[in-house]
This record gives structure tokens, sequence and C-alpha cells, in this order.
């Protein structure tokens, strides 16, 4: 039998190969050796976020992302400290925006920003914490007239923010990692809704360049390609 570090250390290599498949029987059968080890639950949490990208049928990327948020709230409540544990709550209830209510949207908004700080608190310069944070960002300062009428409706205060917040989350991660081609593609329309077209369509071009690793990657360099046009 393996031991917990030892299955962990070896879907980390396995991630580094996108091996997602293999990443996932590992963790599945290692969280039911060790159920109670928040490192291999994060990671199994964030095996469904993974195979929930490569799927289509909306039930069926609702019910991965429900599973691994159930397992990423029982991690919290063993270690309520754990960065990575945070930064999965945070993408998970983001996640799920598509799958949810407009109020229970907006509600939500608290807690994934809540979760993304905490996470980054805990652990600076994480890439991926701090393009969650821009996407946050540019997701409330994209919040139409009307949802942020009801919004305040709902909440007396509505969650703020501005595209010149996204974009600051969005170059300490490119910083960070210059290869996530979702993160160069939000810096670029993140400077288009700033109407700086030319860094713009830079980002665009940084984005469609950048080796796909897997069939979701690929869509997003063909969005950025064309985008860069």
């Amino acid at each position: 039998m393996s031991s917990a570090q030892e299955i962990v250390d070896k879907v980390d290599q396995l991630h580094l190969e996108r091996e997602f498949v293999k990443i996932s029987e590992l963790l599945t059968e290692g969280h039911k050796q060790y159920p109670e080890d928040v490192e291999i639950m994060w990671r199994l949490a964030r095996s469904y976020f993974d195979k929930n990208e490569e799927v289509t049928n909306k039930d069926e990327k609702k019910k991965l992302l429900g599973e691994a948020l159930e397992l990423t709230n029982k991690a919290a409540a063993i270690n309520p400290n754990h960065w990575a544990v945070h930064k999965w709550l945070a993408i998970l209830i983001s996640a799920l925006g598509d799958h949810v209510s407009s109020k229970e949207k907006i509600a939500n908004a608290f807690k994934i920003k809540e979760h993304a700080i905490k996470a980054n608190e805990l652990k600076a310069n994480d890439a991926t914490t701090l393009h969650l944070l821009g996407r946050w960002c540019f997701s409330i300062s994209s919040i139409g007239w009307v949802e942020r009428t009801a919004a305040s409706a709902l909440f007396g205060t509505p969650p703020t923010s501005t595209y010149d917040e996204a974009l600051t989350y969005f170059l300490e991660a490119y910083k960070c990692d210059p290869t996530n081609i979702r993160n160069a593609l939000f810096t670029g329309d993140t400077y288009a809704a700033l109407k700086n077209n030319a860094k713009a369509k830079e980002f665009y071009k940084i984005a469609a360049a950048i080796e796909p690793k897997s069939e979701f990657d690929k869509n997003l360099v063909k969005e950025a390609q064309n985008k860069a046009k």
C-alpha cells in the first residue's frame, strides 16, 4: 500500500503531464485508503473540476462540480487554514455560477472573494489564485445595470470592483506563470474593456502562441487567434 505522501507526489507529477484519467484513478483509490487526508481530498476535487472542463453535458458538469465542492467543504472542515482548500472552494463556487439562479450567483460572489483572498494570504504568488481574483474583479465589473440594481435590492451593498483592479491581478498572475492561456486571454479581454486595443491584441497574440495542453486549451487558443485578428 502506498503512503498518502507517495500518492500525492505521484499525482503532482501526473498533473504536470496532464494525465487526468490516471490521476482520477489514483486519487479515487487513495481517498478510500485515506478518507480524511486533505492533500488527497483537494486534489481529487481538482480532478473532478478537470473532468468538468472536458465534458459538454450541462447536467454532467453540474454533478462533477457538486461532488468536487462537497469534497472540498469536507476538507475545509478538517483543515480550515489550508491555502489550496480555500483556492478550490473559490474556483468551484465560481464554476457553479453557471448552474444556479442569479440571486444565488450574486450571493456567492462574496464567498468566492473571501476564499480567494484567504488563499492568497495563506500562500502568496500562486498564479491560479491571482487569476481567480482577476476573474472575480472582471466578472463584477461586467455586471449590467439591471443585475446591479437587483443586487442592491437583495443585499444592500452589492460587490464592487473595476477593470483596473482585474488587470492588476491578471498581470501579477502572468508574471508568476506566463504559460497560462486563460490568464493571457482574460488579460487581453480586460485591456479591451479598458479600450486599450493595442495591448489587448498583444495579449491575444501571447495567448494564441502558448502551446495547448488539453482540448479545453485548444479552444482557448482558437478564441485568442480570432480575437487577435
